[in-house]
């Protein structure tokens, strides 16, 4: 058996390999030890230098996941934590959606993936910086193949179900504010605004509109202004009142660099 740790019962990178005896001592004469099961166990598991701090981890995790039940507790809590998001998402009317189908059977527990308005990018970002605003964070991973428009709530088991309420009560009343009814969208549908592709997305925001998303934020424009003004609640002084040049910082990818001009030889 070999298991990924990946959060779930202690830091990433770390993995769990359980080895039926029978099968020792049947490596390849040139296997490395490090990827010899038969020379770490004759070895005590310090055949090399093991990650101690993670494995310390993964001691304390047990040690917490024996004293809460066990791995049924677990199963339970990971259950209900899993249908309390699947069902928001299922309930919203289409506003939020997930690729994962409920009568397909593989949704997941541990990362349920969903996305905000068939993925528009302007609410997208907005539903991530007023959860950011609310201490829900980890929702988009940004990796070397893009983000997509899918995010993700990570339920391991170090997620308690009290914050995954946090999680769902924030999406129902996002999804409350920001839902257009099909009525609306027959009758306006010649007047939707198309979003810019410049960053700036409050240019596509009429005055009423950006004023009332102003007004979530008491943020100082730069870090300098935060410290000239000691009233500013943390962690807000440290962004900007601008939604849009909020998540275009901490969502674009990183800038091109350019190679340098070739050289003439003459």
């Amino acid at each position: 058996l070999f298991a990924c740790a990946s959060k779930n019962i202690g830091h990433p990178g770390i993995t769990m390999v359980v080895v039926r005896r029978d099968l020792l001592g049947k490596a390849n004469p040139f296997t490395p030890g490090v990827f010899n099961y038969e020379t770490n166990i004759l070895a005590g598991n310090v055949w090399n230098t093991i990650p101690t701090f993670n494995v310390d981890v993964v001691g304390i995790m047990m040690e917490w996941i024996m004293e809460e039940g066990g791995m049924a507790s677990m199963e339970r809590r990971s259950i209900v934590k899993a249908d309390l998001v699947y069902n928001t998402i299922d309930g919203s009317d289409g506003f939020f959606s997930t690729p994962v189908k409920k009568e397909s059977g593989y949704r997941s527990r541990m990362n349920a993936p969903f996305c905000v308005a068939g993925g528009d990018e302007t609410l997208t970002n907005m539903f991530l910086v007023e959860c950011w605003e609310q201490g829900i964070v980890g929702l988009r991973t940004v990796t070397p193949f893009g983000t997509g428009i899918y995010l993700r709530a990570s339920l391991y088991h170090g997620v308690s179900y009290e914050e995954v309420v946090v999680l769902t009560d924030f999406m129902k009343e996002f999804a409350a504010k920001h839902s257009i009814s099909k009525e609306v969208v027959v009758e306006q549908s010649t007047a939707m605004v198309t979003p810019p592709e410049s960053p700036t997305a409050h240019q596509a925001l009429d005055k009423k509109e950006f004023n009332q998303i102003n007004k979530l934020s008491t943020s100082p424009d730069t870090v300098m202004g935060a410290a000239m003004d000691s009233s500013m609640t943390w962690p807000k002084n440290l962004k900007v009142n601008q939604y849009s040049r909020l998540a275009h910082d901490m969502f674009a990818p990183p800038p091109n660099v350019l190679s340098p001009a070739p050289v003439s030889l003459r």
